[in-house]
Protein backbone atom coordinates (compact mmCIF):
# COMPACT_ATOMS: atom_id res chain seq x y z
CA UNK A 1 0.00 0.00 0.00
CA UNK A 2 2.50 2.60 1.21
CA UNK A 3 4.61 1.49 -2.47
CA UNK A 4 1.31 2.51 -4.59
CA UNK A 5 1.17 5.82 -2.34
CA UNK A 6 4.35 6.73 -3.27
CA UNK A 7 3.71 6.08 -6.74
CA UNK A 8 0.75 8.34 -6.64
CA UNK A 9 2.91 10.94 -4.79
CA UNK A 10 4.90 11.00 -7.94
CA UNK A 11 2.11 11.47 -10.37
CA UNK A 12 0.46 13.97 -8.79
CA UNK A 13 1.49 17.91 -9.96
CA UNK A 14 3.55 19.50 -7.78
CA UNK A 15 0.34 21.77 -6.28
CA UNK A 16 -1.43 21.52 -3.49
CA UNK A 17 -4.04 18.62 -3.74
CA UNK A 18 -7.52 19.99 -4.65
CA UNK A 19 -9.08 21.92 -2.14
CA UNK A 20 -12.01 19.19 -1.11
CA UNK A 21 -9.59 16.33 -1.34
CA UNK A 22 -7.16 18.11 0.66
CA UNK A 23 -10.20 18.94 3.46
CA UNK A 24 -11.53 15.32 3.70
CA UNK A 25 -8.05 14.01 3.95
CA UNK A 26 -7.21 16.10 7.35
CA UNK A 27 -10.90 14.99 8.36
CA UNK A 28 -9.75 11.38 7.99
CA UNK A 29 -6.34 12.32 9.91
CA UNK A 30 -8.39 13.81 12.60
CA UNK A 31 -10.30 10.58 13.17
CA UNK A 32 -7.08 8.24 12.69
CA UNK A 33 -5.80 10.47 15.74
CA UNK A 34 -9.21 9.53 17.55
CA UNK A 35 -9.28 6.06 16.64
CA UNK A 36 -5.16 5.55 18.07
CA UNK A 37 -6.49 7.56 21.18
CA UNK A 38 -8.70 5.05 21.65
CA UNK A 39 -6.24 2.02 21.33
CA UNK A 40 -7.37 0.97 17.88
CA UNK A 41 -4.27 1.06 15.63
CA UNK A 42 -5.54 -1.24 13.11
CA UNK A 43 -8.32 1.82 12.01
CA UNK A 44 -5.91 4.57 12.44
CA UNK A 45 -3.86 3.03 10.48
CA UNK A 46 -6.42 2.23 7.81
CA UNK A 47 -7.48 6.19 7.83
CA UNK A 48 -4.24 7.28 7.16
CA UNK A 49 -4.16 5.45 4.32
CA UNK A 50 -7.35 6.97 3.20
CA UNK A 51 -6.30 10.21 3.93
CA UNK A 52 -3.43 9.84 1.51
CA UNK A 53 -4.73 8.25 -0.82
CA UNK A 54 -6.69 11.57 -0.84
CA UNK A 55 -3.84 14.36 -0.38
CA UNK A 56 -0.22 12.54 -0.60
CA UNK A 57 1.05 15.45 1.29
CA UNK A 58 -0.82 15.40 4.29
CA UNK A 59 1.98 15.18 7.19
CA UNK A 60 -0.33 14.42 9.91
CA UNK A 61 -1.24 11.23 8.37
CA UNK A 62 2.31 10.41 7.58
CA UNK A 63 3.03 11.38 11.24
CA UNK A 64 0.98 8.89 12.64
CA UNK A 65 1.59 5.67 10.34
CA UNK A 66 5.08 6.47 11.21
CA UNK A 67 4.64 6.45 15.22
CA UNK A 68 2.16 3.33 14.98
CA UNK A 69 4.78 1.73 12.80
CA UNK A 70 7.48 3.13 15.64
CA UNK A 71 5.08 1.41 18.52
CA UNK A 72 5.37 -2.24 16.39
CA UNK A 73 9.00 -1.72 16.18
CA UNK A 74 9.30 -1.41 12.48
CA UNK A 75 11.68 1.11 12.20
CA UNK A 76 12.40 0.67 8.40
CA UNK A 77 8.83 1.67 7.86
CA UNK A 78 8.77 4.24 10.54
CA UNK A 79 11.88 5.86 8.77
CA UNK A 80 9.66 5.75 5.17
CA UNK A 81 6.80 7.42 6.92
CA UNK A 82 9.59 10.10 7.98
CA UNK A 83 11.54 10.67 4.95
CA UNK A 84 7.74 11.67 3.10
CA UNK A 85 6.68 14.12 6.09
CA UNK A 86 10.09 16.01 6.10
CA UNK A 87 10.07 16.38 2.16
CA UNK A 88 6.81 17.92 2.52
CA UNK A 89 7.20 19.86 5.79
CA UNK A 90 10.82 20.13 5.78
CA UNK A 91 11.53 23.36 8.80
CA UNK A 92 8.48 22.62 11.16
CA UNK A 93 10.48 21.22 14.52
CA UNK A 94 7.90 18.72 15.93
CA UNK A 95 8.73 16.71 12.90
CA UNK A 96 12.27 16.84 12.82
CA UNK A 97 12.10 15.81 16.64
CA UNK A 98 10.22 13.24 15.98
CA UNK A 99 12.51 12.50 12.80
CA UNK A 100 15.24 12.48 14.64
CA UNK A 101 14.28 9.99 17.57
CA UNK A 102 12.96 7.68 14.70
CA UNK A 103 16.57 7.72 13.32
CA UNK A 104 18.03 7.21 17.16
CA UNK A 105 16.27 4.00 17.45
CA UNK A 106 17.01 2.72 14.04
CA UNK A 107 20.94 3.37 15.08
CA UNK A 108 21.55 6.61 12.77
CA UNK A 109 22.74 8.61 15.32
CA UNK A 110 24.37 10.66 13.04
CA UNK A 111 21.15 11.41 11.27
CA UNK A 112 19.76 11.80 14.72
CA UNK A 113 22.05 13.93 15.94
CA UNK A 114 21.66 16.48 12.45
CA UNK A 115 18.04 16.40 12.87
CA UNK A 116 17.96 17.10 16.42
CA UNK A 117 20.25 19.96 15.83
CA UNK A 118 18.24 21.60 12.89
CA UNK A 119 15.85 21.47 14.92
CA UNK A 120 17.02 23.47 17.73
CA UNK A 121 18.54 26.24 15.43
CA UNK A 122 14.98 27.02 14.97
CA UNK A 123 13.22 26.60 18.38
CA UNK A 124 16.62 26.53 20.79
CA UNK A 125 13.91 26.08 23.65
CA UNK A 126 12.45 22.63 22.93
CA UNK A 127 12.97 20.52 25.31
CA UNK A 128 11.90 17.06 23.50
CA UNK A 129 14.80 18.07 20.89
CA UNK A 130 17.37 18.55 23.60
CA UNK A 131 16.34 15.15 25.34
CA UNK A 132 16.47 13.01 22.00
CA UNK A 133 19.64 14.69 21.12
CA UNK A 134 21.53 13.78 24.79
CA UNK A 135 20.03 9.53 23.91
CA UNK A 136 21.57 9.86 20.79
CA UNK A 137 24.77 11.26 22.05
CA UNK A 138 24.44 8.32 25.26
CA UNK A 139 24.34 6.00 22.42
CA UNK A 140 27.68 7.00 20.95
CA UNK A 141 28.92 6.96 24.51
CA UNK A 142 29.37 11.06 24.01
CA UNK A 143 28.37 10.86 27.96
CA UNK A 144 29.42 14.66 28.94
CA UNK A 145 27.75 15.92 26.24
CA UNK A 146 24.73 13.69 26.88
CA UNK A 147 24.59 14.72 30.20
CA UNK A 148 24.70 18.27 29.43
CA UNK A 149 22.00 17.79 26.72
CA UNK A 150 20.04 16.53 29.71
CA UNK A 151 20.17 19.38 31.78
CA UNK A 152 19.05 21.12 28.89
CA UNK A 153 16.17 19.28 28.30
CA UNK A 154 15.20 20.21 32.86
CA UNK A 155 16.48 23.76 32.83
CA UNK A 156 13.71 23.93 30.33
CA UNK A 157 11.10 21.65 31.36
CA UNK A 158 11.57 21.70 35.06
CA UNK A 159 8.52 19.00 36.32
CA UNK A 160 9.51 16.68 33.36
CA UNK A 161 9.58 13.34 35.84
CA UNK A 162 10.53 11.06 32.79
CA UNK A 163 13.79 13.40 31.99
CA UNK A 164 14.73 13.52 35.06
CA UNK A 165 15.32 9.72 35.61
CA UNK A 166 16.42 9.46 32.12
CA UNK A 167 19.42 11.53 33.49
CA UNK A 168 19.66 9.36 36.76
CA UNK A 169 19.77 6.42 34.80
CA UNK A 170 22.52 7.49 32.99
CA UNK A 171 24.11 8.64 36.12
CA UNK A 172 23.63 5.16 37.19
CA UNK A 173 25.54 2.92 34.46
CA UNK A 174 28.67 5.98 33.75
CA UNK A 175 31.50 6.70 35.92
CA UNK A 176 30.59 10.84 35.72
CA UNK A 177 30.38 11.87 39.15
CA UNK A 178 31.58 10.63 42.40
CA UNK A 179 28.98 7.95 43.91
CA UNK A 180 28.03 10.67 46.47
CA UNK A 181 27.21 13.61 44.50
CA UNK A 182 25.09 10.79 42.12
CA UNK A 183 23.41 10.26 45.49
CA UNK A 184 22.15 14.06 45.79
CA UNK A 185 21.27 13.66 42.33
CA UNK A 186 18.87 11.00 42.92
CA UNK A 187 17.77 12.49 46.59
CA UNK A 188 16.72 15.66 44.20
CA UNK A 189 14.55 13.54 41.98
CA UNK A 190 12.63 12.35 45.49
CA UNK A 191 12.26 15.75 47.13
CA UNK A 192 11.23 17.36 43.63
CA UNK A 193 8.66 14.77 42.50
CA UNK A 194 8.16 11.91 45.34
CA UNK A 195 8.29 13.55 49.27
CA UNK A 196 5.26 15.65 48.70
CA UNK A 197 3.10 13.02 47.89
CA UNK A 198 4.42 11.17 50.78
CA UNK A 199 3.60 14.13 53.41
CA UNK A 200 0.05 14.01 52.35
CA UNK A 201 -0.31 9.74 52.47
CA UNK A 202 -2.62 8.61 55.33
CA UNK A 203 -1.53 6.68 58.15
CA UNK A 204 -1.75 2.74 58.10
CA UNK A 205 -4.47 0.54 59.21
CA UNK A 206 -2.26 -2.74 58.82
CA UNK A 207 -2.16 -4.32 62.11
CA UNK A 208 1.57 -4.10 63.71
CA UNK A 209 2.25 -7.94 64.59
CA UNK A 210 5.67 -8.94 64.26
CA UNK A 211 4.87 -12.72 63.43
CA UNK A 212 2.02 -12.72 61.78
CA UNK A 213 1.10 -13.95 58.12
CA UNK A 214 1.75 -11.24 55.81
CA UNK A 215 1.09 -9.59 52.59
CA UNK A 216 3.31 -9.13 50.34
CA UNK A 217 3.23 -6.90 46.69
CA UNK A 218 5.51 -6.63 43.35
CA UNK A 219 5.29 -4.34 41.27
CA UNK A 220 6.82 -4.27 38.49
CA UNK A 221 6.29 -3.66 33.83
CA UNK A 222 8.56 -6.55 33.00
CA UNK A 223 6.16 -9.64 34.41
CA UNK A 224 6.93 -10.74 30.48
CA UNK A 225 9.71 -12.31 28.38
CA UNK A 226 12.16 -10.01 30.25
CA UNK A 227 15.48 -10.60 32.34
CA UNK A 228 13.78 -9.76 35.71
CA UNK A 229 11.20 -12.76 35.28
CA UNK A 230 14.28 -14.75 35.06
CA UNK A 231 14.98 -13.21 38.54
CA UNK A 232 11.67 -13.19 39.60
CA UNK A 233 9.87 -16.55 39.16
CA UNK A 234 12.54 -18.77 41.64
CA UNK A 235 11.33 -16.27 44.70
CA UNK A 236 7.56 -15.89 43.34
CA UNK A 237 7.23 -19.70 42.96
CA UNK A 238 8.54 -20.44 46.49
CA UNK A 239 7.28 -17.77 49.12
CA UNK A 240 5.62 -19.96 51.83
CA UNK A 241 2.19 -19.54 52.00
CA UNK A 242 1.14 -20.53 55.29
CA UNK A 243 3.42 -17.31 56.07
CA UNK A 244 2.90 -14.91 52.84
CA UNK A 245 0.42 -14.03 50.57
CA UNK A 246 1.56 -12.74 47.01
CA UNK A 247 0.27 -10.17 45.16
CA UNK A 248 1.68 -9.08 41.85
CA UNK A 249 0.80 -5.58 40.60
CA UNK A 250 1.59 -5.93 36.78
CA UNK A 251 2.39 -2.64 34.69
CA UNK A 252 2.82 -4.41 31.52
CA UNK A 253 1.26 -3.14 28.08
CA UNK A 254 2.28 -5.87 25.94
CA UNK A 255 1.62 -9.10 28.53
CA UNK A 256 2.77 -12.38 26.96
CA UNK A 257 3.38 -15.93 27.85
CA UNK A 258 5.47 -15.85 30.39
CA UNK A 259 2.72 -13.52 32.12
CA UNK A 260 0.80 -15.88 32.28
CA UNK A 261 3.01 -18.11 33.93
CA UNK A 262 3.94 -15.99 36.83
CA UNK A 263 -0.07 -15.29 37.11
CA UNK A 264 -0.09 -18.65 37.98
CA UNK A 265 2.38 -17.96 40.25
CA UNK A 266 0.64 -15.29 42.80
CA UNK A 267 -1.97 -15.85 44.91
CA UNK A 268 -3.19 -12.27 44.08
CA UNK A 269 -3.01 -10.85 40.62
CA UNK A 270 -3.35 -7.04 39.35
CA UNK A 271 -2.93 -5.58 36.31
CA UNK A 272 -2.47 -1.75 37.17
CA UNK A 273 -0.85 -0.23 33.57
CA UNK A 274 -4.70 1.43 32.84
CA UNK A 275 -4.93 2.80 36.43
CA UNK A 276 -3.94 6.14 37.93
CA UNK A 277 -1.41 6.46 40.71
CA UNK A 278 -4.06 7.10 43.23
CA UNK A 279 -5.94 4.15 41.56
CA UNK A 280 -3.31 1.79 41.98
CA UNK A 281 -2.73 2.92 45.96
CA UNK A 282 -5.87 3.00 47.07
CA UNK A 283 -6.42 -0.73 45.36
CA UNK A 284 -3.24 -1.86 47.49
CA UNK A 285 -4.42 -0.32 50.40
CA UNK A 286 -7.61 -1.95 50.08
CA UNK A 287 -5.43 -5.29 49.46
CA UNK A 288 -4.09 -4.84 53.03
CA UNK A 289 -0.45 -4.95 51.48
CA UNK A 290 2.03 -5.10 54.31
CA UNK A 291 5.27 -4.90 52.46
CA UNK A 292 5.63 -3.85 48.69
CA UNK A 293 8.39 -4.15 46.88
CA UNK A 294 9.37 -2.04 43.54
CA UNK A 295 11.49 -3.52 41.10
CA UNK A 296 11.69 -1.24 38.42
CA UNK A 297 13.61 1.71 39.90
CA UNK A 298 13.99 4.52 37.61
CA UNK A 299 13.57 2.19 34.05
CA UNK A 300 10.93 2.54 31.84
CA UNK A 301 7.46 1.63 33.36
CA UNK A 302 8.12 2.29 36.77
CA UNK A 303 5.31 3.42 38.85
CA UNK A 304 7.86 5.53 41.67
CA UNK A 305 5.16 7.78 42.64
CA UNK A 306 2.76 5.01 43.36
CA UNK A 307 5.33 4.39 45.85
CA UNK A 308 5.63 7.93 46.72
CA UNK A 309 1.81 7.80 48.20
CA UNK A 310 3.12 5.15 50.75
CA UNK A 311 0.30 2.25 49.63
CA UNK A 312 2.39 0.09 52.17
CA UNK A 313 3.84 0.44 55.74
CA UNK A 314 6.97 -1.02 54.75
CA UNK A 315 8.74 -0.12 50.93
CA UNK A 316 11.47 -1.27 49.28
CA UNK A 317 13.50 -1.07 45.64
CA UNK A 318 15.67 -4.36 44.30
CA UNK A 319 15.81 -6.22 41.54
CA UNK A 320 15.70 -4.43 37.92
CA UNK A 321 17.48 -1.46 38.49
CA UNK A 322 21.13 -1.15 40.20
CA UNK A 323 20.99 2.46 41.50
CA UNK A 324 18.70 3.63 44.39
CA UNK A 325 15.29 5.50 44.18
CA UNK A 326 16.14 9.17 45.77
CA UNK A 327 13.08 8.48 47.83
CA UNK A 328 12.32 9.17 51.47
CA UNK A 329 8.87 6.95 50.83
CA UNK A 330 11.15 3.99 49.70
CA UNK A 331 12.47 2.33 53.15
CA UNK A 332 14.85 0.49 51.66
CA UNK A 333 16.88 -1.20 48.99
CA UNK A 334 18.01 -4.71 48.72
CA UNK A 335 21.57 -5.62 48.00
CA UNK A 336 24.58 -7.73 48.84
CA UNK A 337 27.94 -7.57 50.39
CA UNK A 338 29.52 -7.80 47.61
CA UNK A 339 27.71 -4.99 44.93
CA UNK A 340 27.35 -2.75 48.02
CA UNK A 341 29.82 -3.04 50.62
CA UNK A 342 28.93 -2.43 54.19
CA UNK A 343 30.18 1.22 55.18
CA UNK A 344 31.42 1.93 51.59
CA UNK A 345 28.28 2.04 50.03
CA UNK A 346 25.23 3.08 52.60
CA UNK A 347 25.73 6.99 51.83
CA UNK A 348 25.01 6.45 48.45
CA UNK A 349 21.47 5.60 48.75
CA UNK A 350 18.63 7.32 50.37
CA UNK A 351 17.16 3.93 51.30
CA UNK A 352 18.76 1.83 54.09
CA UNK A 353 20.26 -1.28 52.43
CA UNK A 354 19.61 -4.63 53.30
CA UNK A 355 21.77 -6.78 52.28
CA UNK A 356 20.96 -10.77 51.48
CA UNK A 357 23.49 -12.85 53.23
CA UNK A 358 24.79 -14.37 49.78
CA UNK A 359 23.83 -12.61 46.44
CA UNK A 360 21.15 -10.31 45.90
CA UNK A 361 20.36 -12.56 42.03
CA UNK A 362 18.76 -15.86 42.30
CA UNK A 363 18.72 -17.22 38.43
CA UNK A 364 16.34 -19.38 36.68
CA UNK A 365 17.57 -20.83 33.74
CA UNK A 366 15.34 -20.47 30.43
CA UNK A 367 13.83 -23.46 29.20
CA UNK A 368 15.57 -25.36 26.40
CA UNK A 369 18.76 -23.79 27.15
CA UNK A 370 21.50 -25.72 25.02
CA UNK A 371 23.95 -28.57 26.53
CA UNK A 372 27.39 -27.24 27.06
CA UNK A 373 29.77 -28.18 24.55
CA UNK A 374 33.51 -28.39 24.21
CA UNK A 375 36.14 -26.23 24.54
CA UNK A 376 35.91 -24.29 21.18
CA UNK A 377 39.36 -23.00 21.05
CA UNK A 378 40.34 -26.84 21.05
CA UNK A 379 38.80 -27.17 17.73
CA UNK A 380 39.74 -23.68 16.10
CA UNK A 381 43.34 -23.63 17.27
CA UNK A 382 42.71 -20.01 18.45
CA UNK A 383 40.79 -18.28 21.68
CA UNK A 384 37.70 -16.51 20.92
CA UNK A 385 36.30 -14.00 23.34
CA UNK A 386 32.62 -13.40 23.37
CA UNK A 387 30.21 -10.37 24.47
CA UNK A 388 26.30 -10.59 24.33
CA UNK A 389 25.79 -7.52 26.24
CA UNK A 390 23.11 -4.70 24.43
CA UNK A 391 25.50 -2.43 22.75
CA UNK A 392 24.61 0.75 24.35
CA UNK A 393 26.35 -0.70 27.88
CA UNK A 394 29.49 -1.21 26.24
CA UNK A 395 31.83 1.94 26.47
CA UNK A 396 34.82 3.20 24.56
CA UNK A 397 36.76 2.71 27.88
CA UNK A 398 35.49 -0.88 27.16
CA UNK A 399 36.39 -1.23 22.94
CA UNK A 400 39.98 -0.43 23.82
CA UNK A 401 40.12 -2.73 26.49
CA UNK A 402 39.10 -5.26 23.95
CA UNK A 403 41.20 -4.03 21.81
CA UNK A 404 44.56 -4.42 23.72
CA UNK A 405 43.35 -7.97 24.75
CA UNK A 406 43.55 -8.65 20.87
CA UNK A 407 46.61 -6.97 20.22
CA UNK A 408 48.12 -8.98 23.20
CA UNK A 409 46.88 -12.28 21.76
CA UNK A 410 47.52 -12.54 18.18
CA UNK A 411 45.24 -14.81 16.22
CA UNK A 412 42.53 -14.84 19.15
CA UNK A 413 38.69 -13.39 17.75
CA UNK A 414 35.76 -11.53 18.73
CA UNK A 415 32.08 -12.56 18.61
CA UNK A 416 29.42 -9.78 19.30
CA UNK A 417 26.00 -10.30 19.83
CA UNK A 418 23.70 -7.82 18.69
CA UNK A 419 26.49 -5.49 17.18
CA UNK A 420 25.46 -2.31 15.90
CA UNK A 421 25.61 -0.42 12.54
CA UNK A 422 26.11 2.80 10.90
CA UNK A 423 27.86 5.01 12.92
CA UNK A 424 28.19 3.23 15.88
CA UNK A 425 29.93 0.36 14.03
CA UNK A 426 32.26 2.91 12.37
CA UNK A 427 32.94 3.95 15.80
CA UNK A 428 33.79 0.75 16.95
CA UNK A 429 36.28 -0.38 14.12
CA UNK A 430 37.89 2.79 14.35
CA UNK A 431 38.69 1.81 17.93
CA UNK A 432 40.09 -1.82 16.95
CA UNK A 433 42.27 -0.45 13.83
CA UNK A 434 43.77 2.17 16.28
CA UNK A 435 45.17 -0.65 18.29
CA UNK A 436 46.07 -3.16 14.97
CA UNK A 437 43.06 -5.28 15.27
CA UNK A 438 41.38 -5.45 12.28
CA UNK A 439 37.89 -6.14 11.27
CA UNK A 440 38.50 -9.62 9.74
CA UNK A 441 39.12 -11.05 13.27
CA UNK A 442 35.31 -10.09 14.61
CA UNK A 443 32.67 -11.81 14.51
CA UNK A 444 29.51 -9.46 14.35
CA UNK A 445 26.41 -10.93 14.58
CA UNK A 446 23.20 -8.33 14.47
CA UNK A 447 20.34 -8.69 16.91
CA UNK A 448 18.71 -12.47 17.62
CA UNK A 449 15.69 -14.21 18.92
CA UNK A 450 16.65 -15.75 22.57
CA UNK A 451 17.01 -19.18 20.93
CA UNK A 452 19.58 -18.31 18.71
CA UNK A 453 21.22 -16.39 21.13
CA UNK A 454 21.90 -18.99 23.62
CA UNK A 455 23.30 -20.91 20.40
CA UNK A 456 25.84 -18.39 20.14
CA UNK A 457 27.45 -19.30 23.59
CA UNK A 458 28.35 -22.59 22.20
CA UNK A 459 31.06 -20.29 19.57
CA UNK A 460 32.82 -18.67 22.13
CA UNK A 461 35.39 -20.02 25.09
CA UNK A 462 35.82 -16.79 27.25
CA UNK A 463 33.09 -13.66 28.08
CA UNK A 464 34.05 -10.29 28.26
CA UNK A 465 31.74 -7.87 30.78
CA UNK A 466 31.49 -4.42 29.93
CA UNK A 467 32.35 -1.61 32.21
CA UNK A 468 31.22 0.54 34.20
CA UNK A 469 27.86 -1.00 33.22
CA UNK A 470 28.28 -4.82 34.32
CA UNK A 471 26.03 -7.23 32.95
CA UNK A 472 23.91 -9.82 34.86
CA UNK A 473 21.80 -11.79 32.87
CA UNK A 474 24.27 -12.67 30.28
CA UNK A 475 26.65 -13.28 33.04
CA UNK A 476 24.28 -15.79 34.45
CA UNK A 477 23.61 -17.42 30.40
CA UNK A 478 27.54 -17.60 30.00
CA UNK A 479 28.15 -19.37 33.12
CA UNK A 480 25.65 -21.91 32.94
CA UNK A 481 26.96 -22.10 29.37
CA UNK A 482 30.23 -22.97 30.69
CA UNK A 483 31.89 -19.90 29.57
CA UNK A 484 33.99 -17.98 32.22
CA UNK A 485 33.13 -14.37 32.43
CA UNK A 486 36.05 -11.81 33.13
CA UNK A 487 34.89 -8.74 34.88
CA UNK A 488 36.33 -5.07 35.91
CA UNK A 489 34.81 -4.10 39.28
CA UNK A 490 34.29 -0.04 40.38
CA UNK A 491 32.37 2.27 43.00
CA UNK A 492 28.64 1.99 41.83
CA UNK A 493 26.39 -0.74 42.16
CA UNK A 494 25.87 -0.87 38.59
CA UNK A 495 30.07 -1.34 38.29
CA UNK A 496 30.00 -4.46 41.02
CA UNK A 497 26.88 -6.42 40.08
CA UNK A 498 29.47 -9.36 38.28
CA UNK A 499 31.43 -9.32 41.53
CA UNK A 500 28.62 -10.00 43.40
CA UNK A 501 27.38 -12.83 40.85
CA UNK A 502 31.43 -14.33 40.02
CA UNK A 503 32.11 -14.56 43.82
CA UNK A 504 28.78 -16.39 44.52
CA UNK A 505 29.82 -18.95 41.71
CA UNK A 506 33.13 -19.65 43.16
CA UNK A 507 35.45 -17.43 41.01
CA UNK A 508 36.17 -14.11 42.37
CA UNK A 509 39.27 -14.52 40.47
CA UNK A 510 38.09 -12.96 37.15
CA UNK A 511 37.02 -10.03 38.76
CA UNK A 512 39.37 -7.37 38.32
CA UNK A 513 40.18 -3.91 39.82
CA UNK A 514 41.58 -2.01 37.15
CA UNK A 515 41.91 -2.48 32.78
CA UNK A 516 45.38 -4.15 33.11
CA UNK A 517 44.51 -6.46 34.99
CA UNK A 518 41.18 -7.04 33.13
CA UNK A 519 43.18 -8.13 30.42
CA UNK A 520 45.82 -9.85 32.46
CA UNK A 521 42.71 -12.47 33.84
CA UNK A 522 41.77 -12.46 30.24
CA UNK A 523 45.27 -13.70 29.20
CA UNK A 524 45.64 -15.86 31.62
CA UNK A 525 42.43 -17.95 30.86
CA UNK A 526 43.39 -17.73 27.19
CA UNK A 527 47.16 -19.56 27.95
CA UNK A 528 45.82 -22.52 29.62
CA UNK A 529 43.51 -24.49 27.08
CA UNK A 530 43.11 -27.52 29.25
CA UNK A 531 42.13 -26.01 32.52
CA UNK A 532 39.84 -23.90 30.70
CA UNK A 533 38.46 -27.17 28.77
CA UNK A 534 37.97 -28.37 32.29
CA UNK A 535 36.41 -25.41 33.91
CA UNK A 536 33.68 -25.44 30.79
CA UNK A 537 32.92 -29.05 31.79
CA UNK A 538 32.07 -28.42 35.53
CA UNK A 539 30.87 -24.56 35.50
CA UNK A 540 27.59 -25.61 35.22
CA UNK A 541 27.40 -28.14 37.89
CA UNK A 542 29.27 -25.55 40.03
CA UNK A 543 26.73 -22.90 39.30
CA UNK A 544 23.73 -25.75 40.50
CA UNK A 545 25.25 -25.76 43.84
CA UNK A 546 25.98 -22.62 44.43
CA UNK A 547 23.46 -19.95 46.25
CA UNK A 548 22.75 -18.48 42.71
CA UNK A 549 20.46 -21.24 41.94
CA UNK A 550 19.39 -22.18 45.20
CA UNK A 551 15.91 -21.01 44.92
CA UNK A 552 14.48 -21.99 48.11
CA UNK A 553 17.49 -21.26 50.32
CA UNK A 554 17.31 -17.72 48.59
CA UNK A 555 13.71 -17.08 49.13
CA UNK A 556 14.03 -18.15 52.72
CA UNK A 557 16.73 -15.48 53.34
CA UNK A 558 14.50 -12.81 51.52
CA UNK A 559 11.94 -14.03 53.93
CA UNK A 560 13.41 -13.50 56.92
CA UNK A 561 14.49 -10.05 55.58
CA UNK A 562 10.84 -8.89 55.07
CA UNK A 563 10.21 -10.17 58.49
CA UNK A 564 13.31 -8.27 60.15
CA UNK A 565 12.08 -4.87 58.00
CA UNK A 566 8.20 -5.86 59.31
CA UNK A 567 9.25 -6.27 63.00
CA UNK A 568 11.15 -2.73 62.96
CA UNK A 569 7.59 -1.12 61.92
CA UNK A 570 5.91 -2.70 64.21
CA UNK A 571 8.30 -1.88 66.97
CA UNK A 572 7.54 1.71 65.72
CA UNK A 573 4.06 1.67 64.93
CA UNK A 574 3.67 0.10 68.66
CA UNK A 575 5.75 2.76 70.48
CA UNK A 576 4.17 5.33 72.76
CA UNK A 577 2.60 8.37 70.83
CA UNK A 578 3.12 6.78 67.15
CA UNK A 579 0.68 5.87 64.84
CA UNK A 580 0.29 3.23 62.73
Amino acid sequence: MLKRLLRALDRRPSCEARTEDAAEAGRHADRALERYRDGDKTAAAALCRSALALDPRQAPAWSLLGRIALDDEQLERALECYAHILAIEPDEPDYLVNAAEVNRRAGHLGRALELSERALSLRPLDARAWQVRGGALEEMDRLDEALDCLRHELELKPDNIDGHSNLLFLLSRADLLPPRQVAAEYRRWGELYADPLSAAAAPHANSPEPDRPLRIGYVSADFRRHAVAYFAEPFLARHDRSAWRVYCYSNCRRPDDVTQHLRGLADEWRDIAALSDDAAARLMRDDRVDILVDLAGHTAGNRLLLFARRPAPVQMTWLGYLGGTGMAAMDYRISDRYADPAGEADDQYREQLLRLPHSKWCYLPPAGMPACNALPAQRHGYVTFGSFSSFPRISNETLRAWALLLGRLPGARLRMTGAPGGESLDRMLEIFDAAGVFADRLDLVGRLPLDACLQQYLQIDIALDPFPCNGATTTCESLWMGVPVVSRSGRSGASRSAISLLTNAGLPQLVAGSWEGYIDTALRLAADLPALAQLRATLRERLRASPLLDAQGFTRDLEALYRDAWRRWCARSTAPGKSC
